[in-house]
């Protein structure tokens, strides 16, 4: 965490040091146990230095200041520990904070790799600066090249792809925000992907890059595709079945008024039983076979989305 530490007696003469030498502060040799705390500074520090270390073992409370040296910012934190001797901690801040740089670009690449999503962005420049594992993957397939970051984003691309793209990149760093579907062939099957292309804005709110996110989404468009096929025949159904059920239906409304009429004699009342009952059975065959149909449709549709998994 570029920390480093030494004892130091109320006189100035460090006990115990451990540190990096390495360290630009540290690089006049000044840093053995014997030195002087003063030593370890240049002489701008003196005085500064001297009267924190009087105020560090005065008060027994910590104490911290900071400061510059050379191009390097550093931080001194010092606590007394016994009536003759106290501890401190120096913290290069500058190194500090380039190592966090580091380590959030390494977690961002990271997150951005396991996403399953391509995810890649580039500057004004067309040049990559961001590609994750998937992208990465998707363009060697296509082009049968490694593309690297630094890399124009057209590199390796044929001509017509080269055509296609260009003015849409150009609109997102104009400062538009795109999304579109895209049907695409891959190992001679229909693949669908979402493109989502967003403009990379600087904090002064002007355009310096686009980023874009390539989701693949064939299952859902297959199964969206099967359930429509689905709703198309359960409606086409729905009218031959409504069609189908008017006569029977009108021949029951018709001939139920007259089995209420005491002037019918026998013979018609027979006839009239006999027609009932012939639209009855078709009443009843027809509905037979909706529930028959609508079985077919859940096991076919049930079929086709376990094949999907």
């Amino acid at each position: 965490m570029y920390n480093y530490t030494f004892k130091i007696a109320r006189n100035g003469v460090i006990r115990s040091f451990d540190a990096d030498t390495d360290d630009p502060i540290f690089k006049n040799g000044l840093y053995t146990s014997g030195g002087t705390f003063s030593a370890l500074f240049n002489s701008s520090h003196t005085d500064l230095l001297s009267g924190f270390l009087t105020r560090a073992f005065d008060s027994g409370r910590l104490q911290c200041i900071e400061f510059y040296y050379g191009d390097d910012f550093y931080q001194l934190k010092c606590i007394r520990t016994q009536a003759d001797e106290a501890l401190c901690i120096i913290t290069n801040n500058t190194k500090h904070s380039q190592l966090l740089k580091e380590l959030e670009t390494h977690n961002l690449q990271t997150i951005v790799d396991a996403y399953v999503d391509s995810v890649w962005s580039f500057d004004r420049n067309y040049s990559l600066v961001v590609a994750n594992k998937a992208f990465k993957t998707t363009r060697r397939l296509l082009d049968q090249q490694e593309l690297k970051i630094g890399d124009n984003i057209f590199m390796y691309v044929k001509d017509e792809t080269f055509k296609k793209w260009l003015p849409i990149y150009k609109r997102v760093l104009n400062g538009e925000s795109i999304f579109f579907e895209e049907k695409r062939l891959r190992d001679n099957e229909d693949q669908y992907v979402e493109i989502y292309l967003t403009p990379v804005c600087s904090k002064f709110n002007s355009v310096i890059g686009v980023l874009g996110i390539t989701r693949d989404v064939t299952e859902r468009k297959k199964a969206q595709q099967v359930i429509e096929v689905y709703a198309a025949e359960l409606e086409e159904f729905a009218f031959k079945t409504s069609h189908e059920l008017r006569r029977p239906v009108a021949n029951l409304m018709s001939l139920a008024p007259l089995m209420d009429m005491d002037s019918e004699n026998v013979a018609d009342k027979a006839m009239s039983k006999h027609y009932m009952d012939e639209s009855i059975a078709q009443l009843d065959e027809i509905v037979t076979g909706m529930a028959q149909l609508i079985q077919q449709y859940k096991t076919k549709l049930s079929r086709e989305q376990e094949s999907l998994k």
